[in-house]
């Protein structure tokens, strides 16, 4: 009997269950971290054009007038259809896994993004190093805290290595099986999906090269252009459909989204040497960790394996050191641009550890070398994961709280001026007209206009801007403020009651900006706690002897107000009748704060009035002391330019006087 368990234990496929269980914590990890909502500027053009696709069928959108937000990854056709300026392939997964899970269903495509990459870098890596070893390349990518942030990012980036690791494990096994409807299907199979990652980024059409270059290298004779073939077939479905795209979208299908921004323009060789001093690191410190630190070095020189490599790593590789944009820090903001690089680098990394292995003399000694070094992996990894993804973790819980609260107190239908990145999250729900609030102000007007009219690689399109300038660019405060009056009346007529959401200084400015003409309503607020931590703590004190409680304490989140804009006063209320309501308002906000009538409470409430009306007042005779110095300024300036004309006039006269 014991012959018989051990027999069946020993036939039990181990590295598939290992990779299993790998697999089941990472996606419950993933989970944790993975807020469903939109998750920022980027996200906003991939979501909202898979949105548009489930509701129209269509992945553009058009305004019901000039203002309404668009987000600013959108660009404009000359037939007023604003397209996201990235491919469609991501949005049509994204509105796929809508259709399937409901509104918000692609917010997980990248969570699948990750496990899939997960799942077939193992696939891959078996194929270069053994089952093992391709446990352990599983192992590495999920412990790669730049991929796994992206994969609760809901950005693009790890569906498209998805992708990308199964299109080169179809095509490598296709290349090497020998059944020829294998070396048909399978390089086949492989050259759709990887030419669908361009449909995902575009410049991820440099990754068709490599399963090129590995059936051009490491295959000969006829099952060489069996493969190049099948590839080539592959590749033209996703390619055709994408031409097929910008050519209705944008006119002609070499045209991009980017064509109508100055991006393309943003590739530079002077920007080589700064971004090599980023990438380099960060690629070592934030994607492959201690195992590429301490394995790249044993790979062994072949040359044909060196041109693949090659062909996978360098076109990528060069052509983001040219890029404009690559911040510096520990984050996802310049990794994320090199992880169609990171399979070559992990396989590389198990290749040389391999190697590296088996020159020790014991295998007693490896094995404990290769146990220590998993260790330090994880310790690297989970610590850099959890930092990276408790922050993000916590920025989109807070807008899905704001989202709720605008869902339960907003109807359908109604104009939401609202600011910040909130924006961007109440797009994709397409229940309500959306106005950014740098509107409200002329000069929030003029640097939406100067930041991208400013620049040469710009975030709004330039076109875009340009529109907004010549429509509100020139009004001053008080004629905006007219025209905006006007603006809000016609949208309620028309059956679009206007809402502000906003935090408590921006709520005040807009009440002060149309308090007078108009009845304000206050028709909700938004506040609460938010968990302290998710997994990991890690922002801690810098001593140890801190009480455990205050370390779980749950953290306030920032205060937001919803203000309906009510029915137009019968007549503008005077300056008596303003301070009347505005003194009311105070105090049934000094009441609230102090219901229990609190003395020293009372007193730090009036001290903190008659801090903000010094400050004020101070504030006022800085302005005037500068006022008064511009004016001293100009008047010297025009005594100066005037006794300069007086004295060319005398020189004039004298030069035209007869010498004697």
């Amino acid at each position: 009997m014991m012959g018989f368990l051990h027999d069946m234990l020993r036939r039990l496929p181990w590295p598939l269950l290992v990779l299993g269980g790998m697999l089941i914590v990472y996606a419950m990890l993933l989970k944790v971290y993975l807020v469903p909502t939109t998750g920022g500027t980027d996200q906003n053009g991939y979501h909202v054009s898979a949105r548009m696709f489930n509701l129209n069928g269509v992945f553009y959108q058009k305004t019901a007038d000039d203002l309404q937000f668009v987000g600013s990854m959108w660009v404009v056709n000359e037939r007023g259809e604003y397209y996201p300026k990235y491919p469609p392939l991501y949005p049509l997964l994204a509105a796929g896994m809508n259709r399937l899970m409901g509104p918000g269903g692609g917010f997980y495509a990248t969570l699948w993004g990750a496990i899939l990459a997960a799942a077939g870098m193992y696939v891959l890596a078996r194929r270069f190093v053994g089952e093992w070893y391709g446990v352990l390349g599983a192992g590495l990518v999920m412990l790669c805290p730049v991929f796994t942030a992206l994969g609760i990012t809901r950005n693009s980036h790890t569906p498209s290595v998805a992708l990308l690791v199964w299109g080169m494990a179809a095509v490598i096994y296709g290349a090497t099986a020998r059944r020829r409807l294998c070396q048909w299907l399978l390089p086949f199979a492989g050259g759709v999906l990887i030419a669908y990652t361009t449909g995902i980024r575009y410049t991820d059409f440099l990754m068709i090269f490599v399963p090129a270059a590995f059936a051009v290298l490491f295959t000969r004779g006829a099952r060489r252009w069996r493969v190049l073939a099948a590839l080539a077939a592959g590749a033209a479905v996703p390619f055709c459909v994408l031409a097929l795209f910008l050519w209705q979208a944008y006119g002609a299908p070499w045209r991009t989204g980017y064509s109508l921004t100055d991006e393309s323009s943003s590739f530079e060789l002077r920007f080589v040497w700064d971004n090599l001093l980023i990438y380099l690191p960060e690629f070592f410190m934030l994607v492959v960790g201690p195992v590429g630190l301490a394995a790249l070095p044993g790979w062994r020189w072949r040359w044909r394996r060196a041109v693949f490599w090659a062909v996978w790593i360098l076109p990528t590789f060069l052509l983001y050191l040219t890029y404009y944009w690559a911040p510096d820090g520990e984050s996802t903001g310049a990794m994320r641009f090199l992880m169609p690089l990171m399979p070559a680098v992990f396989l590389l990394a198990l290749l040389g550890l391999r190697r590296l292995l088996r020159l020790l003399p014991d295998r007693r000694l490896a094995a404990s070398a290769l146990a220590l070094l998993i260790a330090v992996q994880g310790i690297w990894g989970v610590t850099r994961i959890t930092r990276l993804c408790e922050g993000k973790a916590a920025n989109d819980l807070q807008y899905l709280v704001l989202l709720e609260s605008m869902k339960n107190h907003i109807p359908d239908g109604a104009a939401v001026i609202v600011s910040g990145g909130l924006l961007n999250e109440a797009d994709f729900e397409r229940r309500w007209r959306l106005y950014p609030s740098y509107l409200l102000t002329p000069w929030g007007i003029r640097n939406t206009v100067e930041r991208s009219l400013g620049v040469q690689a710009a975030g709004l399109q330039k076109e875009r801007a340009l529109a907004l300038k010549e429509k509100l660019g020139s009004l001053n405060s008080g004629k905006l403020q007219e025209y905006l009056r006007g603006f809000f009346e016609e949208l309620a007529a028309a059956g679009h009651p206007v809402y502000f959401v906003g935090r408590g200084s921006e709520v005040n400015q807009f009440r002060r900006s149309f308090h007078r003409w108009f009845e304000l309503e206050a028709a909700g607020t938004v506040a609460g706690e938010r968990p302290a931590y998710l997994l990991r703590p890690v922002k801690r004190d810098a001593s140890r002897y801190q009480e455990a409680e205050k370390r779980h304490k749950p953290v306030p989140m920032p205060v937001w107000e919803i203000v309906r804009l009510g029915a137009k006063r019968p007549k503008a209320l005077t300056s008596a009748g303003t301070e009347q309501e505005l003194r009311e308002e105070r105090r049934e906000i000094l009441d609230r704060l102090n219901r229990d009538n609190d003395p020293e409470l009372a007193r730090d409430l009036a001290r903190l009035e008659a801090i903000r009306d010094e400050s004020q007042e101070m504030r006022r005779q800085i302005q005037q002391q500068k006022r008064a110095a511009e004016a001293r300024r100009k008047a010297a300036e025009k005594r100066k330019a005037e006794a300069a004309k007086k004295a060319a006039q005398a020189r004039r006269k004298d030069e035209a006087k007869p010498q004697k």
